[in-house]
């Protein structure tokens, strides 16, 4: 019994070492760069032990996009932070959260490539991962006043904030807002601040 605790363990530990690598490797080189070999390498494993644990370098990336390794837990921090509102108070959070997240997105490149290999592949385990963390944001937060749709306005809000921050990799802007700059930025988080607290008036 004491040495099969030892041998899961043992294997835990291994699987952690491999999803810490995955980062790594993401962080460095992309999500193009992740095959079994390097991996392997950046982990200090034998290669075998991938094909036993995951089986393939998709269910490695599956596992971790599951393991949430990747994200930041910003804007669940934030909204955990927040007591029950009133509604005089919900526009300004919901501006809030939603800076928060498209500041961090800026700062987190392997997710920007997450999101841009779960895009290629097909896969949805990212946004169904993301989908359950906005509508317990939204749980919190609560329903805009005067607005039906709040979900609505956050998924609009969040596709553009995708879009925009995937972009800034490749092109330094978009009509003519700078993404290069801060000031760029700025324009960009003062059109969702005016958005949100415009709704619903």
């Amino acid at each position: 019994m004491k040495i099969d605790k030892i041998k899961k363990r043992d294997r835990e530990r291994t699987k952690g070492k491999i999803l810490k690598a995955v980062g790594e490797v993401i962080e460095q080189f992309g999500t193009d760069k992740v095959g079994v070999n390097l991996i392997a390498r950046t982990a200090g494993v034998n290669k075998v032990l991938i094909y036993r644990y995951f089986e393939s370098v998709d269910g490695l990336m599956e596992q971790y996009v599951k393991s949430g390794e990747y994200a930041s837990t910003a804007a669940e921090d934030y909204a955990e932070s927040i007591g029950t509102l009133p509604p005089e108070e919900r526009n300004q959070a919901m501006t809030d959260l939603m800076v928060t997240f498209l500041r961090d997105l800026r700062e987190r490149k392997a997710t920007r490539d997450l999101l841009r290999w779960e895009i290629g592949t097909g896969k949805s385990i990212l946004s169904e991962t993301k989908n359950v963390v906005a509508n317990r944001l939204l749980d919190k937060i609560g329903t805009l006043p005067n607005f039906e749709d709040t979900s609505g306005l956050m998924a609009f809000l969040s596709a553009g904030i995708y879009y925009l921050v995937m972009v800034e990799d490749y092109r330094p802007k978009m009509i003519d807002v700078d993404l290069s700059t801060d000031d760029g930025w700025k324009r960009i988080e003062n059109i969702i601040e005016r958005i949100v607290s415009d709704i619903g008036k």
